[in-house]
C-alpha cells in the first residue's frame, strides 16, 4: 500500500512539474507574440526592425529595461516597453534567446565593407564585438548579419551626445566621436556583410 502511495505521489509530482513547464513555455510565447508585428513571430525580422532571435538573453532583458527607463534612446520601443514589467522582459528574453539566429540576406557595397572592417579594427570594436561582429559577451549583441540600415541608425544614435545611451555603451560613444556618417555607414555595411 505504501509502495502504491509513493508511485502515485511520484506520478502526480511528475505531472505537475510537466504542467508547470508547459505553462511557463506558454507564458513566454504569449508575452513574446506581441513583438511579432515588427520582429516576426520568432524574432527573425523581415523588415526594418532588427533581428532579435538568438541574441543573448542578458542583452535582450537589459535592452528592454533601458528602453523602459529611458536610458536608451528609441523612437518606438520606449513607449512599448513601458507596458511591460521585469518578469515579462525576462520571459521575452528567454523566448527570443532560445531561437536560432538567421542572418539577413542583403546586398552590401564591397568598398564600404572594406572601409568598415578597417574602422572596426582601428576603433577597437573587436574588444566587445569580436573579430567579425559576433560577441562572446552576454551583454553585447551580435552585429554580424544584422540589417545594415538598422545598424547605421543605431550607430548614429550612439554617436549623438544628445541621445541617451546605457552607461556600458559609453565606450562606443567615445569611439564613434567625430566619425562621419560615411564612416558609420561603412561600419554598418561591414557588420551586415558578416556571416
Amino acid at each position: 500500500m505504501k509502495r502504491d502511495y509513493l508511485k502515485t505521489l511520484l506520478l502526480t509530482s511528475t505531472m505537475l512539474a510537466g504542467s508547470a513547464a508547459i505553462a511557463a513555455d506558454r507564458a513566454m510565447e504569449m508575452v513574446s507574440n506581441t513583438c511579432a508585428g515588427c520582429h516576426n513571430t520568432n524574432g527573425e525580422s523581415v523588415g526594418e526592425a532588427p533581428v532579435i532571435a538568438g541574441l543573448p538573453e542578458t542583452y535582450l532583458k537589459q535592452t528592454m529595461t533601458s528602453y523602459k527607463d529611458g536610458t536608451r534612446y528609441s523612437t518606438v520601443m520606449g513607449r512599448i516597453a513601458k507596458g511591460y514589467d521585469a518578469k515579462q522582459f525576462e520571459l521575452m528574453a528567454k523566448f527570443f534567446a532560445a531561437k536560432p539566429w538567421k542572418s539577413v540576406e542583403q546586398e552590401t557595397d564591397p568598398a564600404k565593407v572594406k572601409k568598415g572592417q578597417a574602422l572596426h579594427s582601428s576603433l577597437g570594436c573587436m574588444g566587445c564585438h569580436g573579430a567579425n561582429g559576433v560577441s562572446p559577451i552576454p551583454t553585447t549583441p551580435r552585429l554580424a548579419g544584422q540589417y545594415a540600415d538598422y545598424l547605421y541608425l543605431q550607430l548614429t544614435d550612439y554617436a549623438d551626445p544628445e541621445k541617451p545611451i546605457p552607461p556600458a555603451a559609453g565606450v562606443m560613444r567615445s569611439a564613434l566621436k567625430g566619425k562621419s556618417s560615411e564612416d558609420l555607414e561603412a561600419l554598418a555595411q561591414f557588420y551586415a556583410s558578416q556571416e
